[in-house]
């Protein structure tokens, strides 16, 4: 037989035994809980740090496609210059009434020939960019549009010319006599289709490419300087999800003051190029440092 105070204490025993396992299910549920919430906090930051290293990144491959594109192209269009030679001194041949019969055939030949070099050389000139949905050509001798290069993270952008040429730089698939030579030799640079219009094209287009691979290659020197820093900046931030020694703390301290020293200096460096432009493009520039 059970007395009344030993069952007294034993129903006691039991509630405490319940409170306490109940206790102990809230704390670790509150554990979880702020488990889970830290874990989210940090995916958080460190999608948002992706993200930005992500748009420099983007900035940087932008201006990087573009100097493809412009060195192929003056690559191309250097080849072009060389023969259009050919083409001047074939058709100063055929503009002779006295050239007949197998020699002017011969010389037909050597025409079509450099005419078809031309097209290739322009073709020469496609680079690809990008993959899958994202692919892209690019000929700055032939397109239709300028190519639009992105310039800061703000969605600054600069528009480097295309020639917009002609295939064959619109000169005559054949020369079938001494007066469609003469008539090819005589129009002048303003005339399509005259060999003046196509010298004077790719002579445009040297100095043109020329000056835009000088204004995008200083643009990819700085956005690369920018995009270092920030990857650093980022490196050294990261450093937050251990506990550091008091030494591993001072490197990280310094890291972050470098970064931020040489973000201050490109910044600086290209506000007073900003200031003394009145080039939209390069006013733009700058902002890609603030």
């Amino acid at each position: 037989m059970v007395s009344p105070i030993s069952g007294s204490t034993q129903a006691v025993t039991q509630t405490q035994q319940s409170t306490n396992t109940t206790a102990a299910s809230t704390t670790q549920a509150t554990q979880t809980t702020q488990v889970k919430v830290s874990s989210t906090e940090s995916s958080g930051t460190k999608t948002s740090r992706s993200t930005d290293a992500e748009r420099y990144t983007a900035v940087q491959q932008s201006l990087a496609n573009s100097k493809t594109a412009i060195g192929a192209a003056s690559t191309a269009n250097k080849e072009i210059d060389g023969q259009l030679k050919q083409v001047r001194d074939i058709a100063t041949k055929l503009a002779d009434d006295k050239i007949t019969g197998k020699d002017r055939e011969k010389l037909q030949a050597d025409y079509t020939k450099a005419r078809d070099s031309i097209i290739a050389s322009q073709e020469k000139a496609t680079v690809k960019s990008g993959s899958g949905n994202n692919a892209s050509k690019t000929n700055l001798l032939t397109d239709s549009k300028n190519q639009t290069v992105s310039t800061n993270t703000r969605g600054g952008e600069l528009e480097v010319a295309s020639s917009k040429s002609a295939k064959a730089l619109g000169l005559p698939e054949k020369i079938g006599s001494a007066a469609e030579a003469k008539a090819l030799l005589s129009g002048d640079d303003k005339k399509a289709g005259s060999l003046a219009n196509a010298e004077k094209t790719t002579q445009d287009t040297t100095a043109r490419l020329k000056k835009a691979d000088a204004d995008v290659s200083k643009r990819l020197e700085t956005a690369s300087l920018a995009a270092k820093a920030a990857q650093r900046l980022e490196s050294a931030k990261s450093g937050n999800s251990r506990t550091l020694s008091a030494d591993e703390e001072e490197k990280r301290s310094q890291a972050l003051d470098q970064a931020r020293q040489a973000r201050e200096q490109i910044k600086s460096q290209f506000g007073g190029l900003s200031q003394n432009s009145g080039n939209r493009n390069v006013n733009s520039l700058s902002a890609l440092f603030s």
